[in-house]
């Protein structure tokens, strides 16, 4: 999407949305005095045998696809909600409400699988078409990438945190005036654009999988600086008893999603029902497999809208 010399890098501003929500950001200035918490347990029983056929497929073809996991699967559901549900994709900057005109994910992996091990931030674009596979596909090339190049220099890191290297270096007086400046920057839409694209911080979601760490989910806070409306943490998976649709008990593998939202970015309603959706893509895995199509809403009957 191309933009004014003058406006934002990463987003429109949306003006013709309800002056009640326009008049949020001056009554509620901070992200995080804005932040609604909330968990939802989700049933991965579906998910975790869906995940089991699949790479068991992979295996029997001579192991030369990617290994997926719960992980991959809750990206791609993001993605295909945040397609679908664009209201979830807005941000707040400069007392203003932006429409983001990409779906964007951030999260923190590690170089190796060791406790002193460095972590670098990892910053993607997806497209809403974006299946299951083609987001491992893009995901496995870029981690690839980012452990490849680590290993021929270890001092230097990917993306904006190679940056640190540098500021870190400046007196305390001379770095925190730096700060102020680029946070004015950003106030204004007048942050550059390639800062904009490298900062984890202007993303749709920021995603920290605790999970593999054996840990439940956090409520994460959101960061001030930056974008950022959306903070989602996956905690450990657990089996617990759970009453089914025809009353009877089975034991069910279940993990925590905790959610961190800006409200001033939509309205209870809708969050609601986006969350409610990211459930349901999550337990019915198998939709990821196709691309998504767009919808329209006439008379309250969904409809394909041709492409």
């Amino acid at each position: 999407m191309r933009h004014s010399f003058f406006s934002r890098p990463d987003g429109k501003r949306l003006r013709d949305i309800d002056p009640f929500m326009q008049f949020f950001p001056f009554i509620m200035k901070n992200r995080n005095e804005s932040a609604i918490y909330f968990k939802q347990e989700i049933d991965i029983t579906a998910v975790k045998a869906f995940l089991h056929e699949r790479n068991r497929a992979s295996v029997s073809k001579g192991g030369k696809g990617i290994k997926l996991t719960l992980f991959h699967v809750v990206l791609a559901a993001l993605v295909r909600v945040i397609a679908e549900r664009p209201q979830i994709n807005r941000f707040v900057v400069g007392r203003r409400i932006y429409q983001r005109d990409s779906i964007k994910l951030a999260f923190v992996m590690k170089r190796e699988f060791k406790d002193d091990a460095k972590e670098e931030i990892v910053v993607m674009d997806f497209a809403p078409e974006d299946t299951l596979d083609t987001l491992s596909d893009k995901l496995q090339k870029e981690i690839y990438r980012i452990r490849s190049e680590a290993k021929k220099d270890d001092v230097k890191r990917s993306g904006i945190v190679n940056w640190f290297n540098v500021l870190m270096l400046l007196p305390r007086f001379v770095l925190q005036g730096f700060v102020s400046f680029v946070t004015w920057l950003d106030y204004h839409g007048w942050l550059p654009s390639f800062v904009v694209d490298l900062s984890p911080l202007h993303t749709s979601v920021f995603i920290s999988n605790l999970g593999s760490l054996g840990i439940d989910a956090p409520f994460h806070h959101l960061y001030e600086f930056g974008t950022t409306p959306f903070f989602l943490t996956i905690g450990v998976s657990q089996k617990v008893p759970k009453v089914m649709a025809d009353g009877s008990i089975a034991v069910r593998e279940v993990v925590n999603l905790a959610v961190t939202l800006d409200e001033r970015i939509s309205d209870g309603f809708y969050f609601a029902r986006s969350m409610k959706r990211l459930q349901q893509i999550l337990e019915n895995p198998r939709e990821l497999e196709n691309p998504w199509q767009p919808k329209l809403e006439i008379n309250g009957d969904e409809v394909l809208v041709a492409t």
